[in-house]
């Protein structure tokens, strides 16, 4: 593979220098073995192109993917188990560690370990790998440690995103117009803000917690009997419990993921891609009560997600990627248009129990995004108990901020489950 990044992969790139590192951790009992570890790796990489691969930056700054002649095994770094509180310190270290892009694959496990407990932590470069990537990667992993003579099989990934838009839609006047008007503004743009500096981020924090069986089994049959998604109650708690925090200034708006597989049947759920499409949601009509607006945000998701149209986003992002670097540039030195994004994975395809081991627990996949916004909040469900992560810096959105938030949300959601509980009895 040799081929220039696009701009949406090029966006998640960010610069050789810049760790846009990917994290998903799983905690597992029982027995796991240093050999089929290191061999499921190597099932894993032969089975995705884009693990084969590094990258490289032309003399414009542009990056490109390059299939170098002898890529480089994943690695396996092992740490001694002490504690339960070992892997969050190993994954904050690896949260700022960046990937030597040039000469390492794009992906990397480190195994806390001890004789009955561990810890297995997946880093990926998020240009590679989006979170539905990053648990399809630890899903394969954990089946070929569990069975080494597992076939997992390969495949071939796209040559180019443009090969995704028909060759028509390219074609239309209508289209050629409109890239030539975008490309045209978006550069004029860039030059007219090219004063502004970078904002350096370098105090970032996450917070992890779930919620028990219990009262996510209450949250998850409140949204059934609503006719509502879990993605957008949740999304709803945290858009009126960053309204709540009453000295800050807040945009009521949040950009919420969609995985792009959604829009592109081509890009197999099992292979990786790099990007989500991002929807923007506003608060809801406050006349209505929380329920009432929940229908209104899930109402607005569907319609702009029926609106979407991801072919024609990236034949027109195709012809911006000359101004990749001045779009990066602007993007670390900007505040974004948002509070936060939103991302709610649903229920982690990974099997509870092996031959030889059983996961324990999940942690949501979390990222620390160094442009624009970097707060994001993200959700996932295992083993009937709802994982939350809460990532964001210093300079955006204050620690003790964001654990007011954290309770006004959880307190939201409870007094809702409470609410529908008693009315039952």
């Amino acid at each position: 593979m040799k081929r220039k990044m696009s701009f949406l992969e090029g966006s998640m790139f960010a610069g050789k220098d810049t760790p846009v590192n990917l994290i998903f951790t799983v905690a597992v009992e029982g027995n796991l073995s240093g050999g089929n570890l290191e061999n499921a790796l190597q099932k894993v990489q032969n089975r995705h192109p884009l693990l084969k691969i590094v990258v490289w930056q032309d003399e414009n700054g542009i990056p490109w993917y390059v299939s170098p002649d002898e890529i480089q095994p994943i690695s396996l770094r092992i740490v001694e188990r002490l504690s339960d509180k070992d892997w969050w310190n190993e994954a904050e270290k690896e949260w700022h560690n960046p990937f030597n892009v040039e000469k390492e694959p794009l992906a990397r496990l480190v195994w806390i370990r001890s004789e009955r407990t561990s810890e297995l932590i997946l880093i990926c470069h998020h240009c590679i790998c989006d979170a539905t990537s990053v648990i399809q990667l630890m899903h394969e992993i954990l089946n070929v440690t569990d069975n080494p003579g597992m076939d997992i099989g390969s495949y071939q990934s796209v040559s180019s995103l443009m090969d995704l838009v028909p060759v028509e839609m390219q074609r239309r006047r209508a289209n050629i117009f409109m890239t030539n008007l975008i490309t045209g503004a978006t550069g004029f743009y860039l030059g007219m803000v090219s004063w502004m500096k970078e904002k350096k981020k370098d105090h970032f924090y996450t917070m992890n917690w779930k919620l028990d069986r219990d009262t996510t089994g209450l949250i998850l049959e409140k949204c059934k009997e609503e006719g509502l998604s879990v993605n957008t109650v949740l999304c709803l708690a945290f858009m009126k419990a960053f309204e709540n925090v009453r000295h800050r200034s807040i945009n009521r708006r949040v950009f919420c993921s969609v995985d792009t597989r959604r829009f592109l049947p081509e890009i197999g759920r099992d292979h990786l891609f790099p990007f989500p499409v991002m929807i923007e949601l506003s608060s809801g009509n406050k006349q209505h009560d929380f329920w009432g607006q929940a229908r209104y945000l899930r109402d607005k998701l569907y319609n702009k997600i029926e609106k979407t149209d991801i072919r024609k986003m990236l034949m027109y992002t195709e012809h911006l990627v000359s101004l990749l670097p001045k779009s990066i540039r602007y993007a670390k030195a900007g505040k974004g248009p948002h509070d936060f994004a939103f991302a709610n994975l649903g229920k982690v395809k990974i099997r509870e129990s092996y031959k030889n081991f059983s996961v324990r627990t999940v942690y949501s996949p979390s990222s620390r995004f160094p442009m624009g916004n970097p707060t994001k909040i993200s959700t996932s469900t295992f083993r009937g108990q709802i994982d939350f992560v809460f990532t964001s810096e210093e300079g955006f959105l204050k620690y003790q901020d964001a654990l007011i938030i954290k309770e006004n949300a959880m307190k939201l959601l409870l007094n809702q489950v409470a609410t529908h509980e008693s009315s039952v009895f």
